[in-house]
């Protein structure tokens, strides 16, 4: 094949993988104007409070005071509450205005009106099954293909998940500290495949490691990142080994309303307090991520 024939199909397949990005972008245009409840938080999220704490040159982690995510944040997990509450990522108890894009024929890609990243979507499941993420890593390693511009990010049932009862993916544009891998103030497994069938394998290595730590649990405590970088198909996998830090049920002013799910796993800290914002410090950050990170061999 010809120099030209090269570069004709490397830009042909770079229109394919752009296309759903294309699609989300346009998707965010409509559901503004349609929807003025999002356009007024993606509004918000451009005035967000974000201080960065630095661990010299390679480790730094972002704070951002988002108090539009407090109802996450202070989700209630246990089972009686799940069972009885509506289940807001069904058809029937989302926003009227609400609307999405098909994926795979059996996902529906939905602009989050809570945004934490720009461009943040929620991609849940058509069919209301749990949060179980092994037997759909692929599928999302095959969405982080087609967004190479994203980070695709799960949350397990006990490790931030708000809605622990339907599976669901998130996404949003790529930042630096969502992507830094493996630092001495957590835990975290990096897997690197060529393709998505070997990336699953290691993927799996992992998962039955983990399994054999907490075999009593459905599913490994964990939180995963995925996305694409010099064409190789990143994971990201955080063990867990506690779903929210002592300082979550402090009293007074000993509490800090923090929950940590994939992002805050990464690097991205988010507080939904003020008073929370202003006072978490480095030391703050090493000691939730001591108590919720499972240590490794």
């Amino acid at each position: 094949m010809s120099y030209k024939g090269i570069k004709k199909l490397d830009n042909q397949i770079k229109k394919v993988l752009m296309n759903l990005q294309n699609d989300i972008e346009n998707l965010f245009s409509v559901q503004k104007d349609e929807w003025p409840k999002l356009n007024e938080a993606i509004r918000n999220l451009d005035d967000v409070k974000v201080k960065q704490l630095n661990w010299g040159d390679n480790i730094s982690v972002k704070v951002q005071f988002n108090p539009s995510r407090i109802t996450s944040t202070g989700a209630k997990i246990d089972k009686q509450y799940i069972e009885e509450r509506p289940c807001f990522l069904c058809e029937q108890n989302r926003p009227a205005e609400q609307k999405g894009i098909t994926f795979l024929e059996k996902y529906l890609i939905l602009c989050n009106p809570f945004p934490i990243l720009k461009n943040h979507i929620t991609i849940p499941l058509y069919s209301h099954v749990p949060q179980r993420i092994r037997h759909k890593i692929g599928e999302m390693l095959t969405l982080s293909e087609k967004l190479p511009d994203y980070i695709v990010f799960y949350n397990g049932p006990k490790s931030g998940a708000s809605a622990p009862d339907h599976f669901h993916l998130q996404a949003g544009l790529k930042t630096p500290e969502l992507t830094q891998g493996d630092n001495e103030l957590r835990s975290c497994f990096i897997i690197e495949g060529s393709t998505i069938s070997e990336s699953v394998e290691l993927f799996e290595e992992v998962y039955q490691y983990l399994r054999s730590i907490q075999p009593d649990e459905e599913e490994p405590m964990l939180n995963v990142i995925t996305f694409m970088e010099d064409s190789k198909y990143k994971i990201h996998i955080f063990p867990r080994k506690a779903h929210r830090p002592k300082q979550y049920y402090n009293e007074g002013s000993n509490k800090m309303l923090v929950s940590p799910g994939a992002l805050d796993m990464a690097g991205l800290f988010i507080t939904v307090r003020e008073e929370d914002f202003n006072k978490i410090e480095k030391q703050d950050i090493e000691d939730i991520y001591f108590q919720v990170s499972l240590p490794i061999m």
